[in-house]
């Protein structure tokens, strides 16, 4: 019993760190040839996994010699637009300016329910609003509206706007975040600083943050309320 579970334990941590090694966009997105890998990765690290009399590499050295045919592909999908759309496929117009393409819809295996159903997921209720919906090679399906019923933008509307980028996490748990510290151009000393100026320590923070306009966002452990401070000016923002 301990022995099948100490090769189950071997065989997980395994095909984990081959399905790391596909990338984060495969774990999100499957393309066909990768969805293939890793229906038959599973099916050869479960074999292995149950019989205790089949030695370990019987599943590891398939398995990783399916992972070197997955890079090649890989590779080969990087480098030739035609294999990658063989290998792949290609996106598919499926309502352009308000009118199905009911060639495309039938060639894709689509119903117009689903279609129907996929378009008032995305917010738009009715298919003459629809200017282009596009079936992804993932299979999802993109939908844009027509220019007439996108919401205003601030450029539509000639208004200026400041730079905004993503926010730096300086503290995660009562735990300081040396690596977003250094993008902000701060060290320790200086969080520490301004964390007493709101009556706080890093450890007593759950979760602190500091955005492009300079505003630091803070909650303690034991709270449920935030507090703000203007730690920086927007003109000393770096990244």
């Amino acid at each position: 019993m301990l022995t099948m579970f100490i090769r189950a334990l071997i065989l997980y941590v395994a095909v984990i760190l081959i399905i790391r090694l596909m990338g984060k966009r495969q774990v999100g997105q499957l393309q066909p040839f990768e969805l293939v890998f890793t229906v038959i990765v599973s099916d050869l690290a479960a074999t292995p996994m149950s019989d205790v009399g089949m030695p370990l590499l019987y599943g590891i050295l398939p398995v990783g010699a399916l992972l070197l045919a997955y890079a090649l592909i890989s590779i080969l999908c990087l480098k030739s637009e035609k294999a990658r759309g063989f290998l792949a496929g290609r996106p598919t117009v499926l309502i352009r300016n308000g009118v199905i393409d009911q060639k495309a819809l039938l060639h894709q295996g689509f119903t117009i329910n689903e279609l129907l159903e996929r378009v008032r997921s995305s917010g738009i209720y009715n298919i003459h609003e629809v200017g282009c919906a596009l079936l992804e090679v993932s299979g999802q399906l993109s939908v844009f509206p027509v220019s007439q019923k996108r919401p205003a933008t601030p450029e539509d509307l000639g208004l200026a706007t400041p730079y905004e980028g993503l926010p730096l996490n300086l503290v995660l748990d009562g735990r300081m975040q040396s690596d977003t510290l250094r993008l902000a151009g701060k060290d320790e000393a200086w969080l520490e600083r301004v964390l007493k100026e709101l009556g706080a320590t890093p450890k007593a923070v759950f979760y602190c943050a500091l955005d492009t306009s300079g505003l630091l966002t803070v909650q303690r452990r034991q709270g449920d309320q935030l507090q703000y401070l203007q730690a920086l000016d927007a003109s000393e923002v770096k990244w």
